[in-house]
């Protein structure tokens, strides 16, 4: 596997694909435009990425080899070097570190820097006048990093870097007490069609994201003050189940035990999910969300029920679907527009990445 790194730092608007080229939100297929290409080259890239499309078609324009970009965030891209690579020729993150962190299987065989960034190199005043690097006002001299290796070598100066095992446990400190906590509603399709390998999927997903021992790995563990509130749905909403910090048990119990019948109407669903909202008071404590899950194309009789009821919330509200079988593009995508949100598919199979990709959003 050959490993690429670094932040680009330019825009363009210009998504950089020739006339047939796939393009999606997470997926970008670069095409040779001398024809058929001799190989196809693909790369797990940080979305960031997407800024040097242009180069990149000019690439596979020169080498007559397609490239396709699965983008995704650095945590996933450590991961799947984790996993082993998975099926990925490249990957390209936006710094080394997180090759550093992920290939703990050696896979990587070659690697190459896109670009460098800029390092500050601070030191006491008092220790610059010693050293001969600024005069008695503390006006810097020219210093170079020949300077610097002799200073250390000589013993003069000593200083401490980051490690990955550093920011590794950096990460697991945010995770579990830094960050803001997170308000969940995660409303679930389990009508008749979800029987077998759909309910199998979403139990499964569910517990990539909320048992504490799984997903720990990919950084995404409930913290102690984490709610997250489960609402089976059919043609009716279920009994709400609430989870508070880690004590998810019970409500991965019910995931599970909840049997699987009955027709779709997520806009049941969701409008029981707005009366689990935290109070006013509380909701600036929160980073909230609702997460919908379906594989079916939904009965629309309470849709303006429920985007009337939504609007009077007057909240920043963002409703991510996962959307798997036979559900309706369209009625999810009205809903991430409603709700300045996003639509995930979990046709893939791995509903389990899936999941954890829309947990890293709160």
């Amino acid at each position: 596997m050959l490993a690429l790194t670094g932040c680009t730092a330019f825009n363009n608007s210009d998504d950089g694909t020739a006339d047939g080229n796939g393009t999606s939100a997470t997926t970008q297929t670069f095409q040779p435009s001398g024809g058929k290409p001799t190989a196809t080259l693909s790369i797990a890239p940080g979305s960031e990425n997407k800024e040097v499309a242009v180069a990149i078609q000019k690439a596979a324009d020169q080498s007559n080899v397609a490239v396709t970009m699965h983008y995704m965030g650095s945590l996933e891209i450590m991961n799947a070097l984790k996993a082993g690579g998975q099926n990925y020729d490249a990957v390209w993150p936006a710094s080394s570190m997180w090759i550093s962190m992920g290939d703990t299987k050696h896979i990587v065989k070659d690697a190459a820097s896109t670009s460098t960034t800029p390092i500050v190199f601070g030191i006491a005043k008092s220790k610059a006048v010693k050293l001969g690097w600024a005069d008695d006002t503390g006006a810097a001299k020219p210093v170079s990093t020949a300077d610097i290796l002799a200073a250390v070598s000589d013993g003069k100066l000593t200083f401490s870097m980051t490690s990955a095992t550093v920011i590794d446990s950096a990460l697991n400190v945010y995770q579990t007490a830094l960050r803001k906590p997170s308000w969940t509603i995660w409303v679930v399709d389990y009508s008749g069609s979800m029987s077998g390998e759909g309910k199998n999927g979403v139990v499964k997903g569910l517990n990539a994201a909320l048992d504490p021992d799984q997903a720990k790995k990919p950084y995404i563990e409930p913290a102690s003050g984490d709610v997250n509130i489960l609402i089976p749905f059919e043609t009716e909403a279920h009994r709400p189940v609430k989870a508070t910090g880690t004590s998810t048990s019970d409500l991965l119990h019910e995931a599970d035990a909840t049997d699987a019948s009955g027709g779709t109407d997520i806009y049941e669903g969701l409008l029981s999910a707005l009366d689990e909202l935290p109070s006013e008071s509380e909701a600036s404590q929160y980073t909230t969300a609702i997460v919908l899950m379906t594989d079916g194309r939904s009965n629309s009789d309470h849709q303006d029920e429920f985007e009337s009821a939504y609007k009077s919330r007057g909240r920043d509200l963002p409703i991510f679907s996962i959307m798997f079988g036979d559900a309706d593009p369209s009625q999810l995508k009205s809903l991430a527009t409603l709700s300045n949100a996003k639509v995930f598919d979990g046709r893939s199979g791995d509903l389990a990445a899936v999941f954890r990709q829309v947990k890293g959003f709160n």
